[in-house]
């Protein structure tokens, strides 16, 4: 939990980028760990932030961009680590054939050095798909179980017996390794290993933000238009569906939703419960609350404005409602899940 009482520990991560490197699994983990960042200093403004994240080319290597522009390519502060909270993430690289990987990482002899001494002085390294090449050719496969990338399976078996490479899962985690399958996982690798390692309710927050959240983008399309929903001539529960999902804020009443419905109120019950296992009414609040864990991550609304959104009268009433749902009141879920920054931090230029 995200929480001035209990600091998160420092954590720090390298993203390697070499010319051969599959220039979006760099950048996405660039994103991902900005994005954390940001998260984590909206939730405590005053703090220090406890991630501290940077692209690095190994020696010897061109550089490809200026890595020394804070914000961009490196975090804005800078803190240190204990040994097993630094990441040194590998990203996938371009070959055209596997043969290529291990010609590729011996052109790079800085890198299994600097492999090697993160490894040794404790740290974690983050392999993504043919990026696995250099922790394989340091030998930290030996004895594991994962899985590799479908196109350079075959290589890996060969060329690495002492690993087992029929593991289902796409995503693996031991102590000073953890590996991903395809580049395209990035985002969620990332966010994995901010879960285990820095904190779950920003990576949560990374997520949401990232990943394509279906229920948050009809909240949203409900908080900025009114009327986007039609009646259909389908069954009862789907037009009191409808109805209750483009009327969240109206009061209950459930003898107009069976006739919008176009059913008896006993028939409408026995429908919904048996089609969703649940009354109409706590459909609704279902909907209500979570409108309202909408409105309170991402505007800066008094808890009366949100409450009367979410069709109550009574801010108390409400709150009451969204701590027997949540396990936290409104006021602690903005605290731990807000993506905007109190007024009083609003930077203000004058032109």
């Amino acid at each position: 939990m995200t929480n001035i009482a209990n600091p998160i520990p420092h954590f720090e991560a390298q993203v390697l980028c070499l010319p051969e490197a599959i220039m979006g699994t760099v950048f996405n983990a660039a994103d991902v760990l900005r994005l954390a960042a940001t998260v984590l200093k909206l939730r405590n403004p005053h703090a220090v932030s406890p991630l501290s994240w940077k692209i690095v080319t190994p020696a010897g290597s061109p550089a490809l961009f200026d890595t020394s522009v804070a914000g961009v390519f490196a975090s804005t502060s800078e803190v240190t680590a204990p040994p097993h909270r630094r990441l040194l993430i590998i990203p996938a690289l371009y070959v055209s054939n596997a043969l290529e990987l291990p010609l590729l990482a011996t052109r790079y002899p800085a890198v299994m050095t600097m492999l090697k001494a993160h490894v040794e002085q404790g740290g974690i390294i983050a392999a993504c798909s043919t990026g696995l090449i250099f922790p394989a050719l340091a030998g930290m496969l030996d004895g594991l179980t994962l899985d590799a990338h479908w196109a350079f399976k075959a290589f890996f078996r060969r060329r690495f017996p002492a690993c087992d490479f029929s593991s289902p899962d796409a995503m693996s985690f031991y102590p000073q390794l953890y590996t991903c399958v395809a580049p395209s996982q990035q985002t969620d690798f990332l966010i994995e290993i901010l879960t285990r390692m820095v904190d779950a309710e920003a990576a949560q927050g990374c997520a949401r933000l990232l990943q394509l959240q279906s229920e948050r983008q009809e909240q949203g399309n409900q908080l900025s238009e009114r009327d986007w929903l039609s009646m259909t001539s389908d069954s009862p529960v789907y037009r009191a569906k409808q109805w209750l999902e483009a009327n969240i804020e109206q009061p209950y009443d459930l003898s107009a939703l069976a006739a919008v419905a176009s059913s008896s109120e006993r028939t409408l019950l026995r429908h919904f419960q048996s089609v969703l296992g649940m009354t109409p009414l706590d459909y609704l609040q279902d909907l209500r609350v979570q409108r309202a864990k909408v409105m309170l991550e991402i505007s800066l609304n008094s808890l009366q404005t949100i409450a009367n959104a979410c069709g109550y009268t009574n801010a108390s009433t409400f709150s009451k409602l969204f701590r027997r749902a949540m396990g936290m009141s409104p006021g602690e879920y903005r605290k731990h899940h807000t993506f905007r920054t109190k007024r009083a931090h609003w930077r203000v230029t004058r032109g």
